[in-house]
């Protein structure tokens, strides 16, 4: 992937360090080539002889600008402010400078890929999506989707946490504080209007957890707006994080409730972690539903099925079922958690413990497909 050429012209030295030194280290040095000024004439002189594109990130202290800044058609411009100000819509946004360095390069990504007319930034990964589901409520979906974005993080993955849960487990995620706007309810509006100027916007609302390293769209969701969200929309939900290519993997937290983007988020994975409590009444709920399931594709030409990975969740050591009472091949088994049972610090649930090297242990994380996995209805 060729570069983009970004130009920084600002006077704060301390400043311009931390961003040389950030775009270094982080995931950006695939996507940026840096060119940085401190002195106004020296900047724009650069500005004026560079013919490729570029994206200038200049500091209103260097206002106003010379009339050739404003001549360059396959870039963007962006002002630098000391001070927060709302400027989500105009042609040249401005953003202040004294945010999350990977916020503000998100915003900078996703207004150049908005209005752009050349080539978009977008990273070379190929994502493969995990979802994680189960038949009945409170089987630890949430917790083990969670932990599993978190290990998957730890293996040096770039991991992005969906949640399509249409009463999501926000406490997890934000861990009880204030929650951001509902970035959530905009990009599924963006994906309604504009599946292109969708992915802009995931770089825009995504933001990355600073516990557990894997980036996800904070805020809570209107019950309402998940139960009418169809199997149209997650398809182009899902597609449009897949398509910023920044991604190795997409773990995806899904209702039990067999919903359209239920089914839709189903057809798109690489793999179903399908969870499974050693309890007799949820086998039977269990292989109940996955027989449905198997006519359904059956019908609709589907394989989604022969990606499915049985996990035991919540097990004590010995199974009380016999392996014959399970809707399939058991793949592996994640221990029973007492001081999970009732919690009242989020801390507790989000520390890395036997749960975690358990999800650690599993090969490559639900993606090693064995034959034995297959579900056959009996």
């Amino acid at each position: 992937m060729v570069k983009m050429k970004l130009v920084l012209l600002e006077e704060d030295h301390y400043f311009v360090d931390m961003c040389a030194s950030y775009i270094r280290t982080s995931e950006h040095a695939e996507t940026f080539m840096l060119a940085v000024f401190t002195n106004k004439e020296q900047g724009f002189a650069y500005v004026e002889q560079t013919k490729e594109p570029y994206i200038l990130l200049v500091h209103e202290g260097f206002l106003p600008l010379p009339e050739q800044v404003f001549q360059q058609r396959s870039g963007c411009l962006i002002i630098l402010s000391d001070t927060f100000t709302a400027a989500d819509i105009v042609e040249y946004p401005v953003l202040c400078k004294y945010q999350p360095l990977n916020q503000l390069l998100s915003h900078m990504i996703s207004h150049f890929n908005e209005y752009t007319s050349s080539s978009k930034l977008k990273g070379n990964r190929s994502a493969a999506v995990i979802s994680v589901y189960s038949a009945v409520g409170g089987s630890g979906k949430t917790l083990t989707a969670v932990h599993l974005a978190r290990e998957l993080f730890h293996q040096g993955a770039r991991v992005f946490y969906l949640n399509l849960e249409q009463l999501p487990s926000r406490s997890w995620i934000e861990g009880g504080s204030k929650p951001e706007e509902t970035y959530f309810s905009r990009i599924l509006y963006y994906g309604k209007a504009d599946v292109q100027l969708q992915t802009a916007k995931v770089e825009l609302y995504k933001r990355r957890h600073p516990l557990m390293g894997f980036d996800y769209f904070p805020g809570m969701v209107e019950p309402a707006e998940m139960e009418e969200m169809t199997a149209k929309d997650t398809e182009s939900l899902i597609r449009s994080i897949l398509a910023t290519g920044v991604y190795d993997k997409v773990v995806i937290d899904l209702d039990s409730t067999v919903q359209p983007r239920t089914l839709a988020a189903l057809r798109l994975s690489d793999q179903v972690m399908w969870l499974v409590v050693d309890d007799r009444v949820h086998l039977e709920k269990t292989d109940a539903l996955m027989k449905q399931l198997k006519l359904r594709a059956t019908q609709e030409n589907e394989e989604w099925l022969r990606k499915i990975t049985i996990l035991v969740n919540k097990f004590n050591g010995v199974l009380l079922n016999n392996r014959d009472a399970f809707p399939a091949a058991i793949s592996g088994f994640l221990p029973y958690v007492p001081e999970w049972k009732a919690y009242g610090s989020i801390e507790a649930l989000q520390a890395r413990g036997a749960f975690s090297e358990s999800l650690s242990k599993l090969g490559e994380l639900g993606l090693k497909k064995a034959e034995a996995q297959v579900y056959v209805a009996r």
